[in-house]
C-alpha cells in the first residue's frame, strides 16, 4: 500500500541514536501547528552496544529500511550525539565576544577533557549571567566531542543516505520538545527539571521558561538496576531486565516485586545522590530561581515506582513527560507511527525535539581558539 503524500511542510528527521535503541521522528507543520508524520525505532543487539564501529555499521544498514517502511519524507536530518560520546561541563568565563569565549573555554577545559583538547569539537550554550567573587561572569555549558567520534557518526549518516543539517546533543532536543508548551507569561520564570532515564546514562536538564540553564550527563542509567538484580538474584543481565519489566507492569506477585525493588534501593540511592549534587550546583548559581517540578523521560520513566522514589528523595513534585502533548498525528499516518499515541511516550522526547528544530547557538572547534 502506497502512503499518501503529506499535506504541509515536513520538518527534518530527528535522529536519536541511543545506547540500546535508535529512534527517529519527523513532524510536519500545517499552518503554525506541528503534527507527527512518522516515528520508528530499532533495537541495537547487546553484542554490538560496546563496539562503536560495529554499532555504527549496524545503524547504517538498518536505518534506510526503517525510514522507508515508516514513510519518512526526504533525507534531511538533525542528528543527536549519544550521551556517552559527549563531555558536558559548566564553566564560568569572563564576558566577551564569541572568539574570546571560545578561547577562555579552551583554556578552562585543558586537562579536564577525557580526550586531547586539540582533537575536540567544542560548542557552548550561554546559561546566564553570574557573579564570581564579585566579578561578572557568564555561566556557560560547554560541550565537547572527539573529532574522530563526530566524523564516525557523520559517516554513518552518509552511508544511511541521510543529509545531516545539524549535529546536536540530547539536552537541547529535550528543551526544544517542551519549549512550545512554555509560552505563558508565568512560564518564563518557572524552572523545570527533566530527568531522562536511559539504559546507559541519565540526562539531567534544567530549563527556565524556554531557556536551557543546566545540563549534565550522568553515566549511570537503568542498567544499574539490572546489575543490582544480577548480583542479588544470580540471574543474567537479560533475565534481570525482563524481570524488572515484568514487575513494573504487573502486580501478580507482590513478594517478587518487593524483592526486586528492595535490591534496587542501593542504586537508587546512588543515582539520587548524583541528582542532588546537580541541584545543589544549580541552586548555588541561580539562588533565587526555585525548581518547580520534575518531568521524567526516557525508557526508565515507564517504571512509576522508580520515578516516585527519586521524586521523594529529591522532595519535588513529579510527572511522566509526554513529548507529543498537543501534537496530533498527521492525517493518514497510521502506518508511519509504531507506538500507541493514546498514552505518553516519554522515550521519544529527544527525537521529537530534534525534528522540531533544536539548534545550538555557538559552534567552534577547540583548536580555533589559539
Amino acid at each position: 500500500m502506497e502512503l499518501s503524500k503529506p499535506k504541509g511542510k515536513p520538518l527534518p528527521i530527528g535522529l536519536d541514536p541511543g545506547s540500546s535503541t535508535v529512534k527517529a521522528a519527523q513532524l510536519i507543520t500545517v499552518g503554525d501547528k506541528p503534527q507527527l508524520l512518522a516515528a520508528g525505532s530499532f533495537v541495537i543487539p547487546e553484542s554490538l552496544r560496546k563496539g562503536n564501529a560495529n554499532r555504527l555499521d549496524f545503524m547504517a544498514r538498518k536505518l534506510p529500511g526503517m525510514l522507508k517502511s515508516h514513510g519518512f519524507v526526504g533525507n534531511e536530518c538533525i542528528l543527536s550525539m549519544p550521551a556517552e560520546t559527549t563531555f558536558v561541563q559548566h564553566v564560568k568565563v569572563p564576558k566577551g565576544s564569541v572568539a574570546q569565549t571560545i578561547a577562555n573555554l579552551a583554556g578552562e577545559l585543558q586537562g579536564k577533557l577525557p580526550f586531547p583538547a586539540d582533537d575536540a569539537i567544542l560548542r557552548y550554550i550561554l546559561a546566564g549571567d553570574v557573579l564570581l567573587e564579585g566579578e561578572p561572569r557568564q555561566e556557560v555549558i560547554a560541550v565537547a566531542v572527539p573529532r574522530a567520534t563526530l566524523d564516525a557518526y557523520l559517516g554513518m549518516a552518509r552511508r544511511a543516505k541521510l543529509d545531516v543539517a545539524c549535529v546536536n546533543i540530547e539536552p537541547c532536543g529535550i528543551v526544544e520538545c517542551f519549549a512550545r508548551l512554555f509560552r505563558r507569561a508565568s512560564d518564563a520564570t518557572r524552572t523545570t527539571l527533566f530527568i531522562d532515564l536511559g539504559t546507559a546514562s541519565t540526562q539531567v536538564v534544567l530549563c527556565t521558561g524556554q531557556r536551557l540553564v543546566f545540563a549534565r550527563n550522568l553515566l549511570k542509567g537503568t542498567r544499574l538496576f539490572d546489575e543490582a538484580l544480577v548480583a542479588g538474584m544470580g540471574v543474567s543481565l537479560d533475565e534481570a531486565a525482563s524481570l524488572r519489566a515484568k514487575v513494573q507492569q504487573s502486580s501478580d506477585d507482590p513478594a517478587q516485586a518487593a524483592e526486586v525493588y528492595a535490591l534496587m534501593e542501593p542504586p537508587l540511592d546512588e543515582l539520587s545522590d548524583e541528582l542532588t549534587q546537580c541541584l545543589r550546583y544549580y541552586e548555588s548559581i541561580f539562588r533565587n530561581q526555585r525548581i518547580d517540578r520534575i518531568v521524567f523521560l526516557g525508557g526508565g520513566a515507564y517504571d512509576k515506582r522508580i520515578c516516585q522514589a527519586l521524586a521523594k528523595r529529591l522532595n519535588l513534585p513529579a510527572q511522566i513527560g509526554d513529548p507529543l502533548l498537543r501534537i496530533e498525528p498527521a492525517p493518514d499516518t497510521a502506518m508511519r507511527i509504531e507506538f500507541d499515541r493514546s498514552v505518553p511516550q516519554p522515550q521519544w522526547a529527544v527525537a521529537v525535539g530534534l525534528s522540531l528544530g533544536a539548534t545550538m547557538p555557538e559552534i567552534a572547534q577547540a583548536g580555533d581558539a589559539a
